[in-house]
């Protein structure tokens, strides 16, 4: 299985390399919320626009796995109570049985 993993790793760089050597020659600039860009290639700017959605992909995915594991641990805690309660009602009845019999030697 690894091998396969490596052989779509190594096409994917192959053709990344053949994109962004085709796309040198066009130089853009971009400009965000007053910052401007100094003039660079355009598969440059794509490779960094991937770069940044991936990035922003990744917080995105970190914090919603924190905010699930942190669910399944409320849950977990709230299971264990109510296994609790549980319990102790079951012995509960069982104690007043053996209770009540000593109470009364009738």
């Amino acid at each position: 299985m690894w091998i396969f993993r490596w052989l779509i790793i190594l096409i994917v760089v192959f053709f990344l390399v053949g994109f962004l050597s085709q796309n040198s020659e066009p130089k853009v600039h971009v400009e965000l919320i007053g910052w401007k860009s100094p003039e660079l290639p355009l598969s440059f700017m794509l490779f960094l626009a991937a770069l940044v959605g991936y990035a922003a992909s990744l917080v995105v995915a970190i914090i919603n796995q924190i905010r699930l594991r942190s669910e399944i641990a409320s849950q977990k805690r709230r299971n264990q109570a109510l296994q609790n309660e549980l319990e102790r009602l079951r012995n509960f009845a069982l104690e007043e049985e053996s209770s009540g019999s000593e109470v009364s030697p009738s």
